[in-house]
Formats: C-alpha cells, sequence, structure tokens
C-alpha cells in the first residue's frame, strides 16, 4: 500500500474509531510489498503499546526488504510486527487458523488489504467464517478508483446495509488522485 499522510491518517481513524479505547489493537496487513504501508501502520498505533501487526507478502524478496526497513523504522518500537510469507497457493483458512494459534489471537481489529485484488472477497468471507473480525472492526483498501472494476464484486460485497458493513470511500490527493475505502464491521451476517 503505497500510503501518504492522508491514507495513513485514514488508517488511524479506522483503528481508533473501531476500538476507543486505549489498549492495543491487532492488525492484518495482506500484501506489505516492502513496508512503506507497514511504516503507516506503526504510526497510527504508536500510542497504543502491545499492539500487534501481522503483514504478510506472496513476494519473498518483497518480504525481506520489508524486514529490513521496518528493522529500521520500528527500532525501538512498543508494536509487535509480525512479518508472514502467504504463499499464493495456499488454503488460507488454514493459514489463518495457524496464525491464530501460533500468536494467540482472538481477532483481528483493524485489517489492510492490498494483495492481489481478486482474493479480496474470498479471504474477507474466510475470515469473517473464522469470526477472525471483530464487530466494530474496519477493512480498509485503496486504489478504489483506479481499480474499480477489479474491485466491483468486493465493494458490492461491503456495501452499507448488506453483509454487516458500513463503507465510506474518501478521496485522497497522495501520493496520487484516488479513494480509499473503510468498511466497518457491524454486525455478523448469513454469508
Amino acid at each position: 500500500m503505497h500510503l501518504g499522510v492522508q491514507k495513513g491518517q485514514t488508517i488511524l481513524d479506522s483503528v481508533v474509531k473501531g476500538k476507543p479505547d486505549i489498549g492495543p489493537v491487532v492488525v492484518l496487513e495482506l500484501g506489505c510489498h516492502a513496508g512503506d504501508g507497514t511504516l503507516s501502520i506503526f504510526k497510527a498505533l504508536k500510542d497504543r503499546p502491545g499492539s500487534k501487526i501481522i503483514s504478510t507478502e506472496t513476494n519473498k524478496e518483497w518480504l525481506k526488504a520489508a524486514k529490513r526497513i521496518i528493522a529500521h523504522a520500528g527500532h525501538g518500537s512498543h508494536v509487535q510486527w509480525i512479518p508472514l510469507l502467504l504463499p499464493e497457493k495456499i488454503d488460507f483458512s488454514d493459514f489463518l487458523k495457524k496464525v491464530k494459534d501460533d500468536y494467540q489471537l482472538k481477532s483481528f481489529d483493524s485489517m489492510v488489504f492490498d494483495h492481489e485484488e481478486k482474493l479480496f472477497l474470498p479471504y474477507l468471507k474466510t475470515i469473517l467464517e473464522q469470526k477472525m473480525l471483530r464487530v466494530g472492526g474496519t477493512v480498509q483498501i485503496d486504489n478504489v478508483k483506479r481499480k474499480a472494476s477489479a474491485l466491483a464484486k468486493y465493494l458490492d460485497f461491503v456495501k452499507p446495509g448488506r453483509n454487516g458493513f458500513s463503507t465510506r470511500v474518501i478521496q485522497v490527493d497522495e501520493p496520487y488522485p484516488d479513494a480509499v475505502a473503510i468498511s466497518q464491521f457491524l454486525e455478523i451476517a448469513e454469508l
């Protein structure tokens, strides 16, 4: 996710509005690339010690770069960063169960989807089936305008009043004009 100041602020807003207490949160970042979006998440969570960011990437070289960048930039942070390789051909349900068990997670407070667009909806459905997004939690995606056709089914699924979500689209100017969509999970709905 190539986040500028405004997009980074939307992550902060989505985490804070979803869980207003000052305690730790758990963020799932699908598609961390070289760690540029991860840095914005770190910034958003700087006042929430004990928080966890679970970042996944399918590209080994990008994940390696992210590890170098975050090791440097996140040094001394009270946020735990967990970088994980998410192979392209994997049962995502099994992957989630392993992450939940290995890191003693109950659910995610916020999620950033920046992986393969065709996987947004199936992965979201799997997360919901496993009750891994808490009620009040958020999902953020970017490039809503540029990739409108690729995101159409996902955006239809998270439309307000559908499947338990309330979604707002926010215009951004940095690093380029586009929009982000933040969907808040309000209730458990039948999938």
